[in-house]
């Protein structure tokens, strides 16, 4: 669910223009690295390989989302110096009970203007977007934790069992235990 979120905003194809105008120095040297390492296998050859292409795809990224071309999303908001920090915030404490008034204060604006802001950016209403990201963790965690249902709808945000499996339900289409168990089906195919 996570991977699908990051994914949903990426195009098939990244096309970046202008790099013989403005040459990206660390792409040539970072390819480099990664055909010294290649043709000289040394003791944690693949492991620099693959942080090296780690770095590659972020710079990239960060390239072409910078370059307009991100569209709305999480991405977007990720990019934006007065919405990153709520965006940040949301993803690493989906359980707190977070307010638009909360978010718009750390991101320096009036609760209007985050909001609207935020909106026009990830193409989402601040608590929409924080509802989908609480589900999408929780789908995460029903996934690889054998944490009790209980305790993953708080961790997420929800103070009862039974509204977190309605939201869950709404937007998976299944309860949480059905979708745990289709999980673990489809993990031993």
């Amino acid at each position: 669910m996570l991977a699908q979120r990051f994914l949903s905003v990426l195009p098939p194809v990244v096309i970046l223009k202008g790099l013989r105008d403005r040459p990206f120095e660390w792409l040539e040297l970072s390819c480099h690295f990664i055909l010294d390492e290649a043709l000289n296998l040394r003791a944690g050859a693949a492991a620099m390989i693959s942080r090296l292409l780690d770095v590659i795809f972020v710079q990239l990224l960060r390239t072409w989302a910078t370059d307009g071309a991100a569209g709305h999303g999480w991405l977007s908001g990720a990019i934006d110096a007065r919405i990153n920090p709520s965006l940040s915030a949301i993803h690493a404490e989906p359980g707190r009970a977070w307010t638009v008034n909360d978010l718009a204060e750390l991101s320096n604006l009036s609760r209007s203007a985050f909001a609207d802001r935020f909106q026009r950016i990830v193409g989402q209403a601040p608590l929409s977007y924080l509802t989908s990201w609480r589900l999408d963790r929780a789908a995460e965690l029903l996934r690889y934790s054998r944490a009790p249902i209980a305790d993953i709808a708080s961790r997420v945000g929800y103070t009862s069992e039974a509204a977190f499996s309605r939201a869950f339900k709404g937007r998976y289409e299944v309860s949480p235990m059905r979708w745990r168990r289709f999980e673990e089906l489809a993990s031993l195919a």
